[in-house]
Formats: structure tokens, C-alpha cells, sequence
């Protein structure tokens, strides 16, 4: 039998940005890049507009950490250090050696740079290369046609639609398109994404 997979919280440094784990100063940080409305659209969150409610979705994530269901980063840009967004490893499957990046959200000003990207590539890679995984899980509301595009981007692979998935505050039936990079996959994923990130500028 295999060994199970081990993720840790190491700090992750890419060309562009920085993933540093989440703690309960960085609501402060985050409350300027989590302002805006449309970031929050297809994750069935009220806009956190305010300071108290950055720090109940941080105070969130940090005690789903302690549960063990999830592994909560910020992410930095390199160049100025700000607080630019925040990802995580969710749906951790040691024995099954699968997890999920997902709570992923990038302040508006940062989409179409290749932050998002670099993020989800050094988790990826952390994941494989690292603690051991076979699969690496991404979703998204079936209506999120940028977020399905940026899936894309990295390289994973459709693999359907969960249809009727989950109720949103809203009342709203969502169904969620399911993506994933496995082992097998990895090698030519991220000979990819490298050859991309040879393009990006160093900080």
C-alpha cells in the first residue's frame, strides 16, 4: 500500500507572486483586494466589504484548517508584497492521495496577469512533486465561463458536470463543471506551464 499523501503549509515562491500561509493578520491584508463585488459572484459569499467580514471568512478558513479539511494560503505579489488573494487545498484525501484547489479568488485588478495561474501551478506542483498526490481537483459554477476558461489555461482536463450540486444563498441551482491534472498528466501540465512562466518577468 502506498504512502499516504503528506501536503504540509510550506510557503510556495513563484515568479510573480507568493503563497504564504493563511493566518488571522492577514484579514487586514486582504480587506482591499476582497472589496469587490464581482469577485464574489459564483462563490456564494456576500460581498466582504468590510474589515469584520474579511476576518469571519479568514477566522472560516482557519477553522476548517483545524478540522483538517482545508489548507488556506494568501497570495502575494512579489513585487510590492501586497495581499493580492487567496487560494487553498480543499477536499484532502490523504489515503486516496486526491485533493482539490479551490477557494480561489484574485482581486480584479490582478486577473489576466498570470497570477491566478502561477498560484494554482505552485500548488500543483507542491502537490506532486511533494506530498505525493494522484489527483488534483478544480471546479466551478457551471455559469462561470472565465473561471472554466482559466482551468483550461493550466492544463486540466474536463472531466463533466455535477449537475443540480449545491443551493446557493440565492436560491440558485448550481451545477458544477468538474476538472482535474493527474499524476500521469503532470509531467506534460506543468512542461507547459514552465515554458509559459519562461516568458514572465523575475522580480
Amino acid at each position: 500500500m502506498s504512502e499516504p499523501m503528506e501536503l504540509g503549509q510550506p510557503t510556495l515562491t513563484g515568479k510573480l507572486i507568493k503563497l504564504e500561509p493563511l493566518t488571522e493578520d492577514s484579514a487586514t491584508a486582504l480587506r482591499e483586494a476582497a472589496k469587490h463585488a464581482e469577485i464574489w459572484r459564483y462563490l456564494d459569499e456576500p460581498t466582504p466589504d468590510t474589515e469584520r467580514a474579511v476576518a469571519d471568512l479568514v477566522e472560516e478558513a482557519i477553522e476548517e484548517q483545524r478540522q483538517g479539511t482545508r489548507i488556506p494560503y494568501v497570495i502575494t505579489e512579489r513585487g510590492t508584497g501586497s495581499a493580492i488573494g487567496s487560494i487553498s487545498f480543499i477536499d484532502i484525501q490523504p489515503r486516496h492521495r486526491g485533493v482539490e484547489v479551490g477557494w480561489a479568488w484574485i482581486t480584479p485588478s490582478y486577473w489576466r496577469t498570470g497570477a491566478a495561474r502561477e498560484a494554482s501551478y505552485l500548488l500543483m506542483r507542491h502537490a506532486f512533486e511533494t506530498a505525493g498526490a494522484i489527483r488534483v481537483v478544480f471546479k466551478t459554477d457551471s455559469r462561470n465561463l472565465r473561471s472554466q476558461r482559466a482551468i483550461e489555461r493550466i492544463g486540466a482536463t474536463r472531466e463533466g458536470v455535477f449537475r443540480n450540486h449545491r443551493i446557493l444563498r440565492d436560491g440558485h441551482i448550481r451545477h458544477s463543471v468538474y476538472y482535474s491534472v493527474t499524476a500521469e498528466d503532470w509531467p506534460d501540465v506543468r512542461q507547459a506551464l514552465d515554458s509559459w512562466r519562461e516568458t514572465l518577468p523575475v522580480e
